[in-house]
């Protein structure tokens, strides 16, 4: 019987001070639901801030990096260039160091260069 009471709606509580109290955390739960959803979303929201200003920097160390990277490249490809360079005046002036050995040699640059003759020989200097 007390089952059938139940589901009847014209039955009234028998004491309005607990129907009030019931009906008073019923506000006070919505209440604290309400203050924990906004809780919720304000820490979601601080949550994809921090993500984001996390993924931000990481994304500006990328490109700094990217830049750097692209600098040091440039710069090796010059140095590289330029050791290229050397490299092949240093293959000549050896080359010119071991000419140098030779009295054949010596003997051409200085007839070139500097005007020297053998004896009897006129050098004459036409332009070119």
């Amino acid at each position: 019987m007390a089952d059938s009471s139940r589901l009847q709606p014209n039955i009234r509580p028998l004491n309005a001070r607990i129907a009030q109290q019931i009906a008073a955390s019923d506000a006070k739960r919505e209440a604290a639901r309400q203050h924990y959803a906004r809780a919720h979303r304000r820490r979601k929201k601080q949550i994809i801030f921090v993500g984001l200003a996390i993924a931000a920097v990481f994304m500006m160390q990328l490109v700094f990096g990217q830049v750097r990277l692209h600098a040091a490249n440039k710069t090796l490809t010059k140095s590289e260039n330029q050791l290229v360079s050397v490299q092949k005046t240093n293959d000549s002036l050896k080359k010119e160091s071991k000419q140098l050995n030779d009295e054949n040699y010596l003997k051409q640059i200085l007839r070139d260069k500097y005007g020297y003759s053998k004896k009897n020989e006129t050098i004459y200097n036409l332009p070119e």
